[in-house]
């Protein structure tokens, strides 16, 4: 077996990224998911930061992509916790079950750990069953914050 890679995301993976999440279709996407890769990668501009984006790796095996986390620091307001949240994770259909996700987690916790952030959450739809119970099988607990919805 190949050996699977962590790295920091870099501009240059950009496309990568898109490509893996446009893989990433109908019934196999979280219902959260919508378009939320792209406009991450949009606003985070990575072509014009002069540090790293934060948070965020990819996953290579064999110099091919084939995962990514995108993350991002989160400061008190709407009743979220401090600290980091998870955008997106995601694992090529074909190389899931072979630990890549928590991988990508793990990385996500030291990136975390040594910025002094004790905290990372994501938020999740109810009916978004695999990757709550994906979570919790990496250490998630469920969280004490109430989200409202008014259907207009």
């Amino acid at each position: 077996m190949s050996e699977i890679t962590i790295r920091r995301l870099s501009e240059e993976d950009a496309d990568g990224v898109r490509e893996l999440d446009g893989l990433i279709l109908g019934p196999d996407r979280s219902n959260t998911w919508n378009e939320y890769v792209g406009r991450f990668l949009a606003t985070s501009r990575l072509s014009v930061m002069s540090m790293p984006v934060w948070g965020s790796f990819v996953a290579e095996i064999d110099d091919n992509l084939v995962g990514f986390i995108l993350a991002e620091r989160q400061s008190v307001g709407y009743g979220l916790p401090p600290g980091a949240r998870i955008v997106a994770i995601a694992v090529h259909p074909d190389q899931r079950q072979k630990g890549i996700g928590r991988l990508l987690l793990e990385a996500l916790k030291d990136d975390s750990r040594s910025r002094g952030i004790r905290q990372i959450f994501s938020v999740l739809m109810a009916e978004d069953q695999r990757d709550i119970d994906f979570l919790a099988s990496c250490g998630f607990d469920s969280a004490q914050v109430k989200v409202l919805i008014a259907q207009i």
